[in-house]
């Protein structure tokens, strides 16, 4: 047996979700045509009651929790030092006491979920995988170290002047949910994956200056905790909540958006912003939640991803998530992947009193990054159609993706925002999109702002220096108090550093080749290699 067909036993790697308990090798799947079961749990189901304030009914051989804990409306929303957001409306909150956990009892013996459990049970779906999002570009770990060398293209290709104006502790929390366990600060150990590990640490290098000054408390949270899986057997699924895995369920992303809101809200030393950077997706056409009319006809793992971002949209939390990379051919990988596709759908957070004013029109309840290489082509794993109106550089030794695009975007939001705290979440987007370049031979294939008229508009590289510069503009219009430059004295100072920036980061001529692969209902790892393909000791497969 090759290595190839023991990839079949346990693809764990960074992006594969394998939920197949066989040994059938998965070049036998017919092209264009993945099989969705292998990414959902027949062990594992999420049901949604009639209404609120039902409890969730008892299914005889299942477990029974609600996914989210008792959510109490939000006491001090309206206080100046917790933000602009004034917190999720009664109806957001009442949504989320609607979502229930199915667990087979007998982790040994599975039962058929019944068709219809009770009337007090309107929907039940199974649990289905959500995906890690950036391809390993460069395994050989031994030789990747730490330091700010590691990440001296990105750091230069996001425009990081050389003074952040960081005059006291952040305001602002930056968060990773991802394949890293919550520690409240830049993780000192990685877990079983590099990626959230990685990706934290890129974000301190454009976050903080030397001697570890930072515009941001970076954190990471745990949204992948999924070392092995298996759909048809939950004791062949391993989770470690310890050290992290390299996938998750959609009920494993909900809860952990709810928790991160909820613990940076509840922090005794609040930040006032929270940024929540999603380096986590599902395929919109494969698993629902794109083209459904309205919410109640998503799954109900969709469902709870996307009340989870309503209930994170009443604190004026800023989302960020990454647009998504391509499968392999010969499977198709068209338009973008979701969450990220949430930002020109629709239907949006329910609007609601804003410490007794009247919110205007909502703004989109995430927004999507793409990526490009130094020649501001899109990435050589990008897929067709899912290119959104902003895109930062993504490539680093190790990583290739728009989850590290996705990374320098949040931080150069971060930085933004704790450098004009009186902003909210949308204004930080407007000086990030306006101050970015405009690419003129790549356009976007999907927008949000209704100012975007046909055509399509150009593609925008984001700039830190340039959206610092933006965000003056805003500050000094709006009359607020935190303003660098009020009287605009050193406009030109500043228009010259971002110039030389941009001069620093010169493109290169290489355009990386897209690599073949099979078609699979997630992503495969780059290189398609398990260096562990047995699983973890004293575990049969």
């Amino acid at each position: 047996m090759t290595r190839r067909d023991l990839l079949w036993i346990a693809p764990w790697m960074l992006i594969g979700l394998s939920a197949c308990s066989t040994l059938r090798p998965a070049l036998q799947q017919p092209a264009g045509r993945p099989d969705t079961a292998k990414a959902c749990a027949d062990w594992r189901w999420i049901g949604i009651t009639s209404r609120p304030g039902v409890q969730c009914p008892q299914v005889q051989g299942w477990t029974v929790t609600p996914l989210f804990s008792q959510v109490a409306p939000p006491a001090n929303a309206c206080d100046p030092k917790k933000g602009v957001g004034d917190g999720p409306g009664p109806d957001v909150i009442r949504e989320l006491s609607r979502f229930c956990v199915y667990e087979t009892a007998d982790k040994w013996k599975g039962h058929p979920f019944p068709p219809a459990v009770s009337a007090d049970l309107v929907r039940f779906d199974q649990d289905c995988a959500g995906l890690a999002l950036s391809l390993d570009a460069d395994l050989k770990a031994n030789k990747w170290k730490d330091s700010k060398e590691d990440f001296g293209d990105v750091l230069a290709q996001a425009g990081k002047p050389k003074e952040l104006h960081i005059d006291s502790s952040p305001s602002v929390r930056l968060a990773f949910l991802d394949t890293q366990r919550t520690d409240g600060v830049v993780p000192t150990v990685q877990g079983h994956s590099r990626h959230g590990y990685t990706l934290a640490h890129l974000a301190h290098y454009l976050v903080c200056e030397e001697g570890d000054r930072c515009a941001a408390q970076i954190t990471t949270r745990l949204a992948l905790p999924i070392m092995y899986f298996n759909g048809k057997s939950r004791h062949l699924t391993w989770i470690d909540k310890d050290r992290g895995g390299y996938l998750g369920l959609q009920s494993h992303l909900a809860q952990a958006i709810r928790d991160e809101v909820d613990s940076w809200w509840n922090e005794e030393r609040h930040a006032r912003h929270l940024v929540l950077n999603l380096s986590t997706a599902w395929d919109g056409k494969l698993f629902d939640g794109l083209d459904q009319e309205q919410i109640s006809d998503m799954r109900a793992g969709t469902q709870a991803v996307y009340d989870a971002l309503q209930y994170a949209a009443g604190y004026d939390v800023l989302v960020l998530a990454a647009a998504g990379n391509q499968k392999r051919q010969p499977c198709e990988s068209y338009g973008p992947l979701l969450p990220a596709a949430w930002e020109v759908w629709k239907e949006r957070a329910p609007q609601g009193e804003s410490c007794g004013e009247r919110r205007k029109e909502p703004p989109p309840l995430l927004y999507a990054v793409g990526g490009v290489q130094a020649n501001n082509s899109p990435l050589a794993n990008a897929r067709r159609g899912g290119m959104p109106q902003r895109a930062a550089y993504g490539e680093t030794e190790i990583f290739s993706g728009s989850s590290v695009a996705t990374a320098v975007a949040s931080s150069i939001a971060a930085v933004v925002w704790n450098t004009y705290p009186d902003l909210t979440s949308s204004e930080v987007m407007q000086s990030l999109d306006e101050g970015g370049q405009e690419l003129k031979s790549l356009a976007a294939d999907f927008w949000s702002s209704p100012a975007l008229a046909s055509p399509a508009p150009k593609v925008r590289k984001l700039s830190l220096c340039t959206a610092l510069a933006k965000a003056e503009k805003i500050c000094q219009a709006r009359r607020l108090s935190h303003c660098l430059n009020p009287t605009g004295e050193h406009e030109a100072e500043q228009k010259a550093e971002c110039d030389r920036l941009q001069a620093l980061a010169k493109p290169s001529v290489e355009v990386a080749p897209a690599t073949p692969g099979s078609c699979q209902p997630w992503l495969w790892p780059q290189p398609e290699e398990d260096p562990f393909p047995l699983g973890p000791p004293g575990k049969q497969y």
